[in-house]
């Protein structure tokens, strides 16, 4: 099922909240982070630190992946607004 503007925009924020705890915890930006963890540079910590890692890693790709979702949807909108013949309100609609 597609996500609506508001759904995405909701979940954005969410998920960037969730990432700012890690992020003030370990002192790294999660895009940052991200890099490491998919490329294996992580040191070996211990299971409860690895669990968390995987748990940001994963806040993270949804976070990417619903930017990506909206990108794709803003600029669909975008577009019909912009052909639009008459002037249309700028507020799009949420869904």
């Amino acid at each position: 099922m597609m996500m609506t503007l508001g759904e995405l925009i909701q979940d954005i924020h969410g998920l960037g909240r969730e990432l700012e705890l890690y992020e003030r915890k370990y002192g790294i930006l999660s895009r940052d982070f991200y890099k490491l963890y998919t490329s294996g540079e992580l040191p070996d910590e211990e299971l409860e630190q690895i669990d968390e890692y995987g748990r940001w890693a994963a806040f993270y790709k949804i976070k990417l992946e619903r930017e990506a979702a909206y990108a794709k949807l803003v600029k669909k909108r975008l577009a019909t607004f912009r052909a639009s013949p008459r002037p249309v309100p700028l507020g799009l609609p949420a869904s």
